[in-house]
């Protein structure tokens, strides 16, 4: 069996004629049957669709030509959808001067009454937003390359003063075991000293061989000790 089309079917093809396809179906507010939303590739535009039923209350109308109004901000184009037979309660003089689209529909087909206006500000806000987003970008980009730059030139200071560091560190190690190495050797010298006057000390100075007899190198030595 075949189903019948819906308001939003019928209203979907319309558009679809003069060039738009359906980007989504919505039905975010309660007091609309369904939106959808339609699209060129360079305009987009959203339709609020009004049932019969909706159209038997006054405020219900009036509260949706305040919300389609409002998303002009939104989207390039705004149109609100009335079932043909309830056409003659929509004020045209008013919707064409805020710009408002309008379209009546019935099981037949659907037809476009007032074109909406479209929001060439709104396109032009977008263009300077991104204009301005994408000079920002560039901005901070520039700022992070800067500081990047110098971020590298500390580190590349950092690296050659430990290079040095490490070069210091590894003559001053080099000069305390030579250091090292020549105090090991006086006390050697010191010990060999001590241990030869003790000798001398210890024995009589008649048994002293005859080149250490009276040798003042002796005394000189046994101060130094």
């Amino acid at each position: 069996m075949r189903r019948r089309p819906t308001p939003e079917d019928i209203i979907s093809t319309l558009l679809m004629e003069e060039g738009f396809y359906e980007v989504s179906r919505n039905t975010e507010s309660t007091w609309l049957d369904n939106q959808i939303i339609l699209s060129d590739g360079k305009l987009q535009i959203v339709v609020n669709i009004l049932s019969e039923d909706s159209c038997n209350s006054k405020s219900i109308i009036h509260e949706a030509l305040i919300e389609t109004q409002k998303l002009q901000s939104k989207y390039d184009g705004v149109i609100i959808a009335v079932p043909r037979r309830y056409s003659k309660i929509v004020d045209e003089s008013l919707l064409l001067k805020y710009g408002i689209g309008l379209i009546i529909y019935d099981m037949m087909g659907a037809e476009e009454v007032l074109p909406p206006k479209i929001n060439i500000n709104r396109k032009e806000k977008i263009q300077n937003t991104q204009y301005s987003i994408e000079k920002s970008s560039i901005t901070e980009i520039a700022i992070l390359k800067s500081e990047i730059a110098k971020i590298m030139r500390m580190l590349e200071e950092m690296e050659a003063r430990l290079d040095r560091l490490e070069k210091e560190q590894r003559i001053l190690a080099s000069k305390i075991i030579e250091l090292e190495r020549t105090n090991s050797s006086k006390d050697t010298e010191q010990e060999l000293v001590k241990v030869t006057m003790s000798k001398l000390h210890s024995n009589s100075n008649d048994n002293l061989p005859s080149y250490l007899k009276d040798n003042p190198w002796l005394e000189i030595l046994s101060k130094r000790v």
